[in-house]
């Protein structure tokens, strides 16, 4: 991933500018001079600077997936050793990234889509997994409970992916929307509720 090159004065400002670029459309949809009109750059600096667009989308990739780690690790201040794992408390800071900064968590998902095509994206993506996976298991989380957190998280992403959110008004899956982004860590229902849910919804 390293392309041995000096990071400008500016990185922190231009990679943010590079997240906004590729989150609509992703790593295949983005071209360099659409992410050097982002940063306000000539598209020759960017190669310059970055190398070429893979480098590029992997530098950018690893900025957008820092803001998700260090959303996650946030969630730590105040928590006492040995209290297990607070997804509620985890939840809600990923959803305040999800609202904050959704350009970060759209990148992050583009990388999954690209990572069959381009190994150097998949290895990235695979790469900044394990980091998530760390973090989540420094703040306590069993495989049990984060095989529960990241389904719900992923299932955010997809929604965001499928711009779900701006278009919940013309599908019949309003109500999951809803539930999805008031609660990033909202509990999965058990049968009971489930099917308690079912019966009251019918006879509506």
């Amino acid at each position: 991933m390293a392309t041995g090159r000096r990071p400008p004065a500016r990185n922190e400002e231009l990679l943010d500018a590079s997240v906004r670029a590729f989150a609509p459309r992703g790593y295949f949809g983005t071209s360099t001079a659409e992410v050097a009109k982002a940063m306000g750059v000539s598209q020759p600096y960017v190669i310059r600077t970055f190398g070429s667009k893979r480098e590029l989308f992997l530098r950018t990739h690893a900025h957008a997936a820092a803001a998700i780690l260090t959303a996650f690790r946030s969630a730590s201040r105040g928590r006492v050793a040995g209290d297990g794992f607070d997804a509620e408390r985890v939840g809600a800071a990923y959803r305040d990234l999800v609202r904050a900064r959704p350009e970060a968590v759209l990148v992050w998902a583009h990388a999954f889509s690209a990572a069959t095509a381009e190994p150097a994206i998949g290895d990235e993506s695979r790469r900044m997994f394990q980091e998530v996976y760390r973090a989540l298991r420094e703040l306590g989380a069993s495989d049990m409970q984060m095989w529960a957190f990241m389904a719900r998280g992923m299932l955010i992403n997809t929604l965001l992916l499928m711009q779900a959110p701006r278009f919940a008004a013309d599908y019949d899956f309003a109500p999951l929307i809803d539930l999805v982004f008031s609660s990033a860590s909202a509990p999965v229902p058990s049968d009971a509720q489930r099917i308690r849910h079912e019966q009251e919804t019918s006879r509506e």
